[in-house]
């Protein structure tokens, strides 16, 4: 039985979510970030930086199981992640749970990419091992990087064309991965972790417009356009490619599938998209 989860990338999107839920199954949580805090106060704060090695055994100290989440904005994290899992199994970790992407699963990723060489180290370093690919996430759109766009323009900029992508809450993927750090059954489980329906980026400016209460609309470019845009921003030209790559996939109809693995999972009914948008305040500026 699981007794302490270590939990890097706390304060993200998925994990200040995971944080709680683990704390309320009883759990002793481990919440590892760059920058810790208060923000878990049910939970001890521990130093994580990928970067920065020398933090890495001190945080493993103690845990049986680990959420892992990679460094962000990184295509190929492996050499990170190669040394730190061996020093999880020598420092008595059981069990991981890693965060990939379903971008795994689209046509136009490479074998040799960066998520696919992440989960074969997964799979490889004997460790009970469960991976998490969700689609893309709603919080994205209030907590990522299309906020700045919504919130200066009153647009969402994408290359997705029209096509659909079952939309995924954060909330509900710290679901699938609090029962797959606690409960037996998930060892060896790969899990597409996806919204209840699939919708174009159309249709979410819409209702993002009608949560926010004032014009939000989807601005189709291409994909030259958004590399551009993510070159400009600073993100390395590696992992620019593959967020280019994967909506080029959305466009072609490669995202639309709809699982049933956060009811099965995760023991609750997914998110709609419109009921987590009425949840947010941030694009309307009231306080929230």
């Amino acid at each position: 039985m699981t007794s302490t989860v270590l939990v890097l990338g706390a304060t993200g999107k998925t994990g200040r979510r995971l944080v709680p839920r683990l704390a309320a199954r009883g759990v002793t949580v481990r919440a590892a970030s760059r920058h810790p805090a208060t923000r878990h106060p049910d939970a001890g704060q521990v130093l994580f930086d990928w970067d920065r090695p020398g933090t890495h055994l001190a945080a493993l100290a103690g845990a049986d199981a680990v959420f892992l989440v990679t460094a962000d904005g990184v295509e190929d994290t492996t050499s990170q992640v190669g040394p730190f899992l061996l020093q999880a199994a020598r420092a008595g970790v059981r069990r991981v749970v890693v965060l990939s992407s379903l971008l795994v699963e689209f046509p136009n990723t490479p074998a040799d990419s960066g998520r696919h060489r992440l989960e074969r180290q997964v799979r490889e370093s004997g460790l009970q091992w469960t991976i998490l690919r969700p689609g893309f996430i709603d919080q994205n759109f209030s907590e990522g990087f299309l906020l700045s766009g919504i919130l200066a323009a009153g647009v969402v900029a994408s290359a997705a064309g029209d096509g659909q992508v079952a939309m995924v809450d954060a909330g509900d993927i710290a679901a699938v991965a609090a029962a797959a750090l606690t409960e037996p059954g998930h060892a060896e489980a790969t899990y597409a972790v996806t919204g209840p329906e699939g919708l174009t980026f159309d249709a979410a400016a819409a209702i993002i417009a009608a949560a926010a209460g004032r014009p939000v609309r989807h601005q189709r470019i291409f994909p030259a356009e958004l590399a551009g845009i993510l070159g400009r921003a600073g993100l390395p030209a590696d992992y620019a490619a593959s967020v280019v790559a994967s909506q080029v996939a959305i466009a072609g109809g490669h995202a639309a599938t709809v699982t049933d693995v956060v009811r099965t999972v995760g023991g609750q009914d997914p998110v709609r998209f419109a009921d987590y948008a009425a949840s947010v305040h941030t694009w309307s500026g009231e306080p929230g």
